[in-house]
């Protein structure tokens, strides 16, 4: 197989552009945390490589755990353990050893409590959310949420070695927007027909339409709120939560809108908002902070 191919095949398996997303909320949880001139860069570099890692080598134990209803559904057919270009025992082994990789980096060369915050990601996403939950309840997507928010849990405590309001509400950002982009995919009706297909309680499936929306509108209401309440305590540059502000306003109008009225179109409109809003709101926060 040519390196191309591999290399495609490798990217395929830990969703680059998932992966990436969450590496940059923790870079950036960093930068907001810490003042640029005693910015540790031998620490911020390994903390990158070990975080990447952590990320990566779950996201491929995940595959594994995944890849009997990855078979069914329409949406991960073509994924690289049910497309037969990689077995799954090859991908748990990678799994086990990046991830390993990653987590012994944090342990070496990180303080005890950020490396514990990894660990907690790995176990939350692994075992709590891919293996226990992701099956059986429709809540599961809360657990997947707190995986998803503990690498910008880790950047935090990087740079204030605690675990502090901040570290939570940036962790609560993340787990808030969760919902608005998981739910409203599942609703696409190739999507949701995977679902139901290969047994997966996925929100829609169990719930009806309008209050899956419902729940997006609260999670898109809440998210808001948390970034506008990062940008208060932080004590941000004042044209930056003018910005927050009016962005959080005009989100909050129409989720208000779509709870009295759940229509999808508007569901859609907010789905595509929040997901533009969560790069923008850790940039936005940390524009606000350095200047």
């Amino acid at each position: 197989m040519a390196f191309k191919n591999i290399l495609s095949m490798y990217l395929d398996l830990i969703k680059a552009k998932q992966t990436l997303l969450l590496l940059f909320t923790a870079i950036f949880s960093y930068l907001i945390s810490v003042e640029f001139s005693t910015i540790n860069w031998q620490h911020l570099i390994i903390f990158i490589m070990a975080i990447f890692m952590a990320i990566s080598g779950t996201t491929m134990l995940n595959m594994y755990v995944d890849h009997d209803i990855d078979k069914i559904m329409e949406r991960t057919k073509c994924r690289p353990i049910p497309s037969g270009e990689i077995s799954k025992n090859v991908v748990l082994i990678n799994g086990i050893i990046v991830t390993s990789i990653g987590l012994i980096l944090a342990f070496i060369f990180l303080d005890w409590l950020t490396a514990f915050v990894i660990v907690l990601g790995t176990f939350f996403d692994y075992v709590i959310y891919s293996i226990l939950l992701k099956r059986k309840t429709k809540y599961s997507i809360v657990f997947g949420g707190i995986a998803g928010g503990l690498p910008a849990l880790a950047g935090r405590v990087l740079a204030v070695q605690k675990i502090d309001l901040i570290g939570i509400l940036f962790l609560l950002f993340i787990l808030t927007w969760i919902p608005i982009h998981i739910l409203t995919l599942a609703m696409l009706p190739k999507n949701l027909k995977g679902y139901k297909d290969a047994g997966v309680p996925m929100w829609p499936v169990v719930s009806s339409k309008e209050e899956t929306m419902r729940v997006i509108a609260g999670s898109a209401f809440l998210n808001m709120i948390i970034l506008f309440l990062i940008a208060c305590i932080l004590n941000t540059n004042l044209i930056v939560r003018i910005l927050i502000s009016v962005c959080c306003l005009f989100v909050i109008y129409l989720v208000i809108k779509n709870l009295v009225n759940p229509s999808e179109k508007l569901t859609f409109r907010i789905f595509k908002i929040a997901s533009m809003f969560m790069v923008l709101g850790f940039f936005l926060i940390y524009l606000g902070v350095i200047f």
